[in-house]
């Protein structure tokens, strides 16, 4: 896909109006609103990403990943004429590691709108992304607040990720985290480096903070692939949501 005292605020008071919190109030409540920066400057940048490195470094630390079960929807297309000559609707349980291969467990797979055996899907995953907020993130990403949008009615900084040395596993594109408590809600981008077959990719991903963990759910992916003979010209289109999210305990001696 992953930011006091008196001589503080006058030495950095963009830092400080990053923390301030403007109370609304609407009738007898007091909503507090959170003050959205007028300029994002370096140096606040840098804090805005040393403090989202710090809050899911710990996620990275405690869990090994996220269970969900996710429903998703593969139409296949000519190019040219984006005649539909497939499509697959598959409901599967998900074990994704942080670090490890992805595992799952298939519930139901149909094939043009007919019952298909469960066994016959291959979600064509295997390694997963390299983590952008992790202890290991700058190493391998330059991450850097570039703007604040407006993502499902909340202010949200746009961090701009780019991998150092680009790989098949990296992420490349954009993460939104929210103002208020610095919550990963949304990512737009492509991979890294393409694997073999793999000619365009762009993905959309929903993120949702549990509260010490957050978990992907829902996303949009389109994809343009072509294996030499073995398969012809396509582009895929890819919608899924995703429900019933727990954090993976991490297995002994990890």
């Amino acid at each position: 896909m992953a930011v006091k005292h008196f001589l503080v605020i006058v030495l950095f008071p963009t830092l400080w109006v990053l923390h301030a919190i403007e109370p609304v109030s609407d009738g007898d409540i007091v909503i507090e609103k959170p003050v959205v920066p007028e300029k994002i400057t370096p140096e606040l940048s840098r804090d805005i990403i040393a403090r989202l490195t710090d809050k899911y470094s710990k996620m990275y630390d405690k869990y090994a990943g996220c269970e969900s079960t996710r429903y998703l929807e593969v139409k296949w297309y000519k190019p040219g004429t984006m005649e539909l000559v497939k499509s697959e609707k598959v409901a599967y349980t998900r074990w994704d590691d942080f670090y490890e291969d992805l595992e799952y467990k298939t519930l139901s797979y149909e094939v043009d709108g007919k019952p298909d055996d469960p066994d016959d899907y291959d979600p064509h995953e295997t390694k997963p992304g390299i983590p952008v907020f992790d202890r290991n993130g700058e190493k391998e990403y330059l991450r850097s607040v570039i703007g604040v949008d407006t993502v499902k009615g909340e202010p949200a900084y746009k961090i701009q990720v780019i991998p150092r040395r680009p790989k098949n596993e990296h992420f490349k594109g954009f993460i939104w985290a929210t103002v208020s408590k610095l919550d990963l809600v949304q990512f737009q981008g492509t991979a890294g480096k393409f694997r073999i077959g793999l000619q365009e990719l762009s993905v959309f991903f929903e993120a949702k903070d549990f509260g010490g963990y957050y978990c992907f759910t829902a996303g949009h992916n389109e994809a343009r692939i072509a294996f030499f003979i073995f398969q012809p010209e396509r582009i895929l289109h890819f919608k899924w949501y995703a429900t019933d999210f727990k954090p993976m305990p991490k297995k002994a001696g990890k």
